[in-house]
């Protein structure tokens, strides 16, 4: 298997990845055009990935396998690749319905449809039997930059004010106390919907 691949003719080095690059992270087509046009860098990446030395998530978007020796290739996961699209464009994303209920831990259901709030390009990539939509939302929607807080808001929106239980509200309450960052989160939560407060901070 060749490690090699050419660009305008020049040998290119795949270790020139492995630097920019760690196992299992993800990369774009965007990311080497410096070292020639786009559409040289995507035949020189489909190559690399027939040859396995590197693997396609979606169009344009491809990662440096990481192996597990009895799981074998590690696939990044939804969150992870949505995160590398808005650290691409420079966009803000939160993950909102289903997609916080299962980040948070409130349901062991994954979604087919993971969907982020962000004020980037509204999109829709398809990652093998999965859909991951970026839906454009109000910037004060994203007025929170803390993972947490926003994973907590979103998923009470989910639930709904008259569906949430007592055994939910506990498993949030739990989360936050194991999070370490008490304080942050409720100081945060003076922003969300009034009824999200009551349910959280009268804790």
């Amino acid at each position: 298997m060749s490690h090699l691949f050419t660009i305008f003719g020049t040998m290119l080095d795949l270790s020139i990845i492995e630097k920019e690059i760690n196992k299992g992270e993800i990369f774009f087509i965007s990311d080497f055009t410096e070292l020639g046009n786009y559409e040289a860098v995507r035949k020189s990446l489909q190559r690399l990935t027939k040859e396995d030395s590197i693997k396609r998530v979606a169009k344009g978007i491809y990662f440096l396998p990481k192996k597990h020796e009895r799981l074998g290739v590690i696939y990044p996961h939804a969150e992870q690749i949505a995160k590398a699209i808005a650290k691409r464009d420079k966009a803000r994303i939160i993950a909102t319905g289903s997609t916080a209920l299962n980040l948070l831990g409130l349901s062991t259901q994954i979604p087919l449809k993971v969907v982020f709030l962000t004020d980037g390009s509204t999109r829709k990539i398809k990652v093998g039997n999965q859909t991951i939509q970026f839906k454009k939302t109000n910037p004060k929607n994203l007025s929170i930059e803390h993972r947490l807080t926003n994973l907590i808001i979103q998923a009470l929106k989910a639930i709904g004010e008259k569906n949430v239980t007592p055994k939910q509200i506990d498993k949030i309450q739990t989360i936050i106390d194991e999070s370490n960052e008490r304080e942050l989160i409720y100081q945060n939560l003076k922003n969300a919907p009034v009824w999200i407060q009551k349910i959280i901070l009268s804790k």
